[in-house]
């Protein structure tokens, strides 16, 4: 099929499929049938493209079990749980094409965004038998910065549990300079708290010496929480349905981090923040299982400076405090500041470098919802933990 044909059959079933609420390309009313309108916004529109897609996977967890489950992944590429991390630019429109390879009906949603018009982001998709309605297409408008989590919202939330969900982060066009740094949210939307939080970063003589933040850099981290209930991916993969409400019904025995426990978080890059003293570092965290989770950092504080609701909406934090331990409702994401500083707790007499207390320093992360900590009904600790690693002396 060309592509031309594939966008057309994706954008007009979107349009039946989706309702009068829902605009499946964000000009419904501008082409509301209308082939030749519609030819002429698909040769009219040059901007960036991403393409999903919805697959049938087994997740292997920390003790050897497959699980089925369901994940997103690029076109072509292999499907991942969480799904790959998306990175927009702010004010740009992207068209997004999904196309569902699962032998369930499923959904793509992004709460907080919209289309060009305004509307929310949402399209169905039925299985991968019935190829006319399988694949989708939808325009997205960054208009705002910060971090959404995309996901599949038919029969909320457990197509989300079941592993299709993951990062959209939109980023300023331009990189946003406060102070030695930059700041990843526009100044003119910022509370001071924010602002004054990352101008003090770098500053000299202040709290967090070394260096600002750098935006569009490796300073920053994704981490998604997940839990796992073997029962529900056993029904599934016999083809039966677990409705939304049986989510109370939800008995979780894996606590995954970006797909990972245990030992395995601890040694996984995309999951271990490192860096030298002075390079402070984002952490965005969201919680897309059904587990109310509460993070706990060790070696330094973290700085929580924005929260987005479930249903997408956001809060800059207008005062920001120096915290240990998180709460992560579900399906809720929150920003923090890592700094990177020196450990508080390593007394002066005993830093380098001449001393006992020899970098690299390496401290935990874990959640303190001790249930989450085991896997398979006890084993410990191989749930929830990763690492986070100093791995030398600030080097300007």
């Amino acid at each position: 099929m060309k592509r031309r044909s594939f966008l057309k059959r994706g954008l007009l079933s979107g349009a039946v499929a989706a309702g009068a609420a829902v605009s499946p390309l964000g000009l419904r009313q501008g082409f509301a049938g209308d082939d030749d309108v519609l030819e002429d916004i698909l040769d009219d529109f040059e901007g960036p493209e991403i393409r999903l897609d919805i697959d049938d996977v087994k997740l292997e967890l920390i003790d050897g079990k497959r699980v089925f489950m369901w994940a997103f992944g690029l076109h072509d590429d292999a499907p991942t749980i969480p799904g790959p991390v998306l990175r927009l630019e702010q004010g740009k429109t992207y068209l997004f094409e999904i196309r569902n390879r699962s032998t369930s009906r499923h959904s793509f949603t992004i709460p907080g965004m919209v289309s060009p018009d305004g509307l929310a982001v949402h399209v169905e998709l039925e299985g991968k038998d019935d190829s006319d309605n399988s694949r989708k297409s939808i325009l997205v408008l960054a208009k705002d910065c910060g971090a959404f989590l995309y996901q599949d919202a038919l029969n909320a939330p457990i197509g989300r549990v079941m592993g299709l969900h993951g990062f959209c982060v939109v980023e300023p066009k331009e990189n946003i300079t406060v102070g030695n740094g930059n700041i990843p949210y526009p100044t003119s939307v910022a509370p001071q708290a924010v602002t004054s939080l990352f101008e003090t970063l770098g500053l000299e003589g202040s709290v967090f010496p070394g260096n600002g933040w750098k935006a569009k850099s490796d300073r920053e981290r994704e981490w998604i929480f997940n839990s796992v209930d073997p029962r529900w991916c056993d029904r599934f993969e016999q083809g039966q349905v677990v409705s939304a409400g049986e989510a109370t019904d939800f008995k979780p025995r894996y606590f995954t981090l970006n797909g990972n426990s245990g030992y395995d978080a601890a040694h996984d890059h995309d999951c271990v923040p490192t860096g030298t003293i002075g390079q402070p570092l984002i952490l965005r965290t969201a919680n897309a299982g059904l587990a109310w989770h509460s993070p706990h950092i060790h070696g330094n504080h973290v700085y929580e400076f924005s929260r987005r609701s479930a249903k997408g909406e956001l809060r800059l934090h207008d005062n920001i405090r120096e915290i240990d331990t998180w709460t992560m409702p579900p399906g809720e994401i929150a920003e923090l500041l890592l700094p990177f500083k020196m450990p508080p707790d390593i007394p002066l007499s005993k830093r380098p470098p001449n001393a006992q207390e020899k970098f690299p320093y390496s401290f935990p992360m874990h959640c303190h919802n001790e249930i989450s900590q085991t896997s398979g009904g006890g084993s410990y600790p191989m749930g929830l933990v990763t690492d986070w690693v100093i791995t030398g002396p600030y080097k300007g």
